[in-house]
């Protein structure tokens, strides 16, 4: 699809609102500008992708199920992030290192907010930047604790690709790896992604028992001594169960 017919798309797209739920071509064709062979192609584009669907009128449509998807993730993800913030920033003056929150997107993770460090060399992308599951403690604890099917189905569908020497590629070794994070509740890597960086990382459940995010202490391998890192556990817990419960969660 081409830069003007994405454009095209969300124009159609934001024809719906409350007032206007179900709308047939010739509506989106007014409200457009568009020719109605034009705005019929678009909406049959926007059907198979699951973005509209046709009700029982021929010729009309409404949003489809795609568009409501998108509706709960961002507000599930903005409300994760509204509760989240505060206690990252205190977690950020108790340790002095970036934090950040990361979330499931597909086989990857993505960066849904961060708090910058207070020294000078930090080690976390901006927000929305992606990262594989496999490399480093904040996408391992999110492999973890996925269904065991899931899990399984992304550790075995492409190569673990390699971005150090201490990078796990090995299925088997990562799988003991996910296993032990389990049994501790948390993770802690070093040099995985990045060569000279540490994550120290634990879940974030919500109400239902779920593990949707983890949220992580960052910063250069050179600032982590055996204290600090101990410190880092202790700290990254507490501020992981703080969010889970202010999330709902009721367990452990």
């Amino acid at each position: 699809m081409t830069h003007k017919s994405v454009e095209k798309a969300i124009a159609v797209l934001n024809c719906f609102s409350t007032e206007k739920q179900i709308l047939g071509v010739g509506e989106v064709s007014r409200y457009t500008g568009y020719t109605k062979s034009t705005v019929s192609r678009l909406l049959s584009t926007l059907e198979k992708h699951g973005c509209v669907t046709r009700t029982k009128n021929l010729g009309k449509y409404q949003l489809g199920y795609r568009i409501q998807l998108w509706a709960n993730m961002g507000a599930r993800q903005n409300n994760l992030v509204n509760i989240a913030r505060p206690i990252m920033e205190k977690l950020r003056d108790k340790c002095g290192e970036e934090i950040a929150l990361y979330v499931i997107e597909g086989d990857r993770r993505v960066c849904v907010d961060r708090v910058e460090s207070l020294h000078e060399i930090a080690k976390v992308g901006p927000v929305g930047t992606f990262y594989p599951l496999h490399a480093g403690a904040s996408g391992k604890v999110l492999l973890a604790y996925l269904p065991a099917d899931k899990r399984n189905a992304i550790i075995r569908k492409g190569r673990l690709e390699k971005y150090t020497s201490l990078t796990i590629t090995d299925t088997k070794k990562l799988e003991k790896d996910l296993k032990a994070i389990r049994k501790k509740g948390y993770a802690v890597s070093r040099g995985e992604r990045e060569p000279d960086a540490f994550s120290v990382t634990a879940p974030v459940w919500d109400a239902s028992g779920r593990v949707v995010a983890s949220i992580s202490i960052s910063g250069p391998n050179f600032r982590l001594t055996d204290k600090q890192l101990k410190k880092n556990i202790q700290e990254i817990l507490a501020a992981s169960k703080e969010v889970s419960n202010k999330l709902g969660y009721v367990g452990n």
